[in-house]
């Protein structure tokens, strides 16, 4: 009997669920946010008006996908792997890397809400969001995760259904629309991007469940 084989599937189911549970939660929290690229005050103003319920369900998502974003790439780095080691090797080391700052992000969303609509915190929390700390964080989020999901896509495009790579490398393009369009169509433009990057790593849990080591070269 292989004594590995339990621990192994338990290893496959985890990294599968980050893989689907990860991009859900940012999926989820990022369609319940209250605002999106919003300056400090609106963003006060819009989360102390904001439904108390679909306001937390937002928060508790976002914590949620901080942990599991990065255990998915990895799910998806793994299933790339045996095919194209290096594209999986740096698609997944840049999509770990620029998941890492999403916690950074989520505890800022949080702080918004500890406001309490209290203009008066306007002006610290822009300064706080965009110094050289936060800055550093949002520019590793936005650069790492956006160029990771194009090369694992293009590297997964052999193991998982050829739509669902395109979802995974369309993400990327549409979520950089999502700083660019007109504030009233952010949400709608970044939920699309969300919805294709889910679509890609959802349709991906297979692969990660049936997936094996790649034998090591002696």
């Amino acid at each position: 009997m292989n004594t590995s084989s339990k621990p192994d599937r338990l290893i496959r189911i985890v990294l599968a669920v980050g893989a689907v549970g990860g991009p859900l939660g940012y999926a989820v929290g990022g369609s319940l946010s209250p605002s999106i690229h919003a300056s400090a005050a609106q963003a006060i103003t819009s989360a102390a008006t904001a439904n108390p319920v679909t306001n937390t369900l937002h928060i508790v998502a976002f914590v949620a996908a901080s942990y599991l974003l990065p255990i998915g790439a990895v799910g998806l780095a793994v299933v790339a792997y045996r095919r194209r080691p290096w594209l999986a090797t740096v698609g997944g080391l840049l999509a770990v890397v620029g998941w890492l700052p999403f916690s950074a992000l989520t505890a800022l969303e949080d702080l918004i809400n500890r406001a309490d609509g209290q203009g008066a915190y306007a002006t610290l929390i822009d300064r706080f969001s965009t110094d050289p700390v936060m800055g550093s964080y949002l520019i590793v989020y936005v650069i790492a995760h956006l160029v990771a999901y194009v090369i694992l896509g293009i590297a997964l495009r052999d193991d998982i259904p050829r739509w669902a790579a395109a979802c995974m490398i369309a993400s990327s393009p549409v979520t950089v629309a999502a700083f660019l369009v007109p504030v009233a169509a952010r949400l709608p433009v970044g939920a699309a991007a969300l919805i294709l990057l889910f679509a890609g790593s959802a349709a991906s849990a297979p692969a990660i469940l049936l997936s094996r080591p790649a034998p090591l070269e002696r």
